[in-house]
């Protein structure tokens, strides 16, 4: 079994829980974090129960710094959001860190349309997100977009072959991680410290030996729990960032090169086999 993640799986059992169960405005970019992500007063409906590892990782995610890092700032608040069952405000955030690559963002976006959560229930926009969030071919990414859009009529297949054409020159990597690559190198810039010991604020509160508790790139805390390696070159590299964020997906730990080469080889020929195994997906025609 491929190596995933505390978040991967946790996030996938939060996100899933709604199938059971049934506007906050977005902060600036930079200087922002989960912890400061507005929420309205009372939940929408009943928060969804969640057991104590779910509750690890969001209580890393509100600790975690995202400075810097709007991807991971979007995906964390609207993951917070939606555990406490503000569905229109998590998508909201969930779309804004849709636009800066990254794919759980996006995955969840479409597993909101596809269950009624915060939107209208819809089948067609649902497997128009999922074909986007399985852009970098993520094995489970592939499985819920395969699963979700085989369902669809030959009719409904082409309408979300439309929607996908829409959302890819927003969503799609060829600009997404173009934006993100920028917001990085904004941050580099802005970017201040003291050997004293001042961070601007990027220190994690609580923090003891081994970080924040919750979920982890290549043994490190995803979003700066603690401040030690919050200046790493693969933190801010935009190669090696998506590199790295990759592999959590696809089950190879990786911060720079690949630790495990002939692993990884045989991942992804797997992922590969995989995808060409499954009937075709809705795709966009030129991207």
């Amino acid at each position: 079994m491929n190596r995933i993640t505390l978040l991967a799986s946790a996030c996938a059992t939060l996100l899933t829980a709604a199938s059971s169960l049934a506007a906050a405005p977005l902060p600036p970019a930079s200087h922002a974090t989960a912890a400061t992500a507005s929420v309205p007063a009372k939940p929408v409906v009943e928060r969804p129960k969640a057991d104590a590892q779910i509750e690890r990782v969001l209580t890393s995610m509100n600790k975690a710094s995202t400075w810097g890092h709007p991807d991971l700032f979007g995906e964390f608040a609207g993951m917070r959001l939606y555990s406490e069952g503000h569905y229109q405000a998590a998508i909201k955030y969930f779309k804004y860190g849709a636009r800066y690559a990254d794919k759980l963002s996006q995955l969840s976006i479409g597993l909101m349309y596809e269950n009624g959560r915060g939107v209208k229930q819809d089948s067609v926009t649902a497997c128009a997100w999922l074909a986007l969030a399985a852009e970098r071919k993520y094995p489970s990414f592939i499985a819920t977009r395969n699963r979700v859009c085989e369902a669809l009529t030959p009719a409904q297949h082409d309408q979300a072959v439309a929607v996908l054409d829409k959302l890819m020159p927003e969503y799609g990597d060829a600009v997404a991680k173009k934006r993100m690559a920028r917001a990085l190198e904004i941050a580099k810039t802005q970017g201040t410290g003291s050997r004293l010991g001042f961070d601007s604020g990027v220190t994690t509160v609580g923090v003891n030996k081994g970080g924040c508790g919750g979920p982890t790139i290549a043994d490190a805390p995803i979003a700066g729990c603690g401040s030690t390696d919050f200046w790493s070159p693969w933190r801010w590299d935009p190669k090696k960032y998506f590199a790295a964020r990759d592999a959590r997906w696809r089950g190879v730990v990786t911060v720079g090169s690949v630790e495990d080469a002939h692993h990884a080889a045989t991942a992804a020929n797997s992922a590969n086999a995989a995808d060409q195994a499954q009937p075709a997906a809705p795709s966009s025609a030129g991207h």
